[in-house]
């Protein structure tokens, strides 16, 4: 997976596991406010503090342009864990494989939106 597609589907996932919950804390609430990369043609979040941290939590990870997914799934999980400990519990009630899938389904999104431009 490319890297640059890596906070989109960290995004994405903790989109729908916000919209699953029944009674979503106010602090998921704003993370996934804060995050959200598609008010951007650059894909980069709302608040340039996320963007900054996911980055730098990618970097001390040794995450580079290219990533293999399974590897992802726990540098994102890491850096969920940073920012707020039930994050992490929450992401990991989607599974590798439903991760992989996502992946592959942005890669395939930003790609095809990328030779459109």
């Amino acid at each position: 997976m490319k890297r640059k597609y890596l906070f989109l589907a960290m995004y994405r996932a903790m989109d729908c596991l916000y919209d699953e919950q029944e009674s979503p804390s106010e602090e998921l609430l704003q993370f996934v406010s804060d995050a959200n990369p598609y008010m951007y043609v650059e894909r980069t979040a709302v608040d340039p503090a996320v963007q900054e941290d996911f980055d730098s939590s990618m970097a001390r990870q040794n995450i580079g342009a290219e990533v293999d997914e399974q590897i992802a799934y726990y540098a994102v999980k890491n850096f969920l864990a940073e920012q707020n400990p039930q994050f992490a519990e929450l992401f990991t009630e989607i599974s590798l494989a439903e991760w992989q899938n996502l992946c592959d389904l942005i890669a395939e999104e930003e790609t095809e939106q990328n030779d459109n431009a």
